[in-house]
């Protein structure tokens, strides 16, 4: 996986369009979990976010799933939108509401509205090769994790065969 992260950010517009597919459908996925999550029926202070969230998730993905090659000029526009929308929303819930655990939620909002407005300020220069190495990054991380997570679980199967 590392090595086709790195494949994706060498040749990010052919990537982009190539991924436009798998990024809408991440969002999607990402989106439903997010949103159902804020559904069920034990009451939590931070419902609002979940919901709010998972939905924009959602329906940027449905959008960038039902016109691939279309939403790749759009995709990094749609993402910024994104960013600053949940960056806004955790923001502002967070900061409202201060549940357990309130601060991740208000860095990630800043983050995300950082990240959302350079990539605004950007734009339309980033649209053709953001995409793809948006998913490239998301693969080399994936990958390198599954290989630490390898690495870590060999190690305690040694240190737990030598006991």
């Amino acid at each position: 996986m590392v090595i086709l992260g790195i494949l994706f950010m060498v040749v990010p517009k052919a990537a982009g369009r190539a991924s436009a597919l798998y990024l809408g459908l991440l969002l999607v996925v990402t989106g439903l979990v997010e949103a159902l999550s804020g559904r069920r029926q034990d009451p939590e202070p931070h419902r609002g976010l979940l919901v709010g969230g998972g939905t924009l998730w959602l329906v940027i993905g449905l959008v960038i799933m039902a016109r691939p090659v279309a939403a790749l000029g759009l995709v990094s526009v749609l993402f910024a939108v994104l960013l600053l929308g949940a960056g806004l929303h955790a923001l502002w819930v967070s900061t409202a509401d201060r549940y357990p655990g309130w601060g991740w939620d208000c860095l990630f909002g800043a983050a995300a509205v950082i990240f959302g407005s350079a990539i605004v300020g950007m734009w339309p220069s980033v649209a053709l090769w953001l995409p793809g190495s948006l998913v490239g990054i998301a693969v080399v991380v994936r990958g390198a994790t599954m290989l630490a997570a390898g690495i870590e679980a060999d190690g305690q199967r040694r240190s737990i065969q030598s006991v």
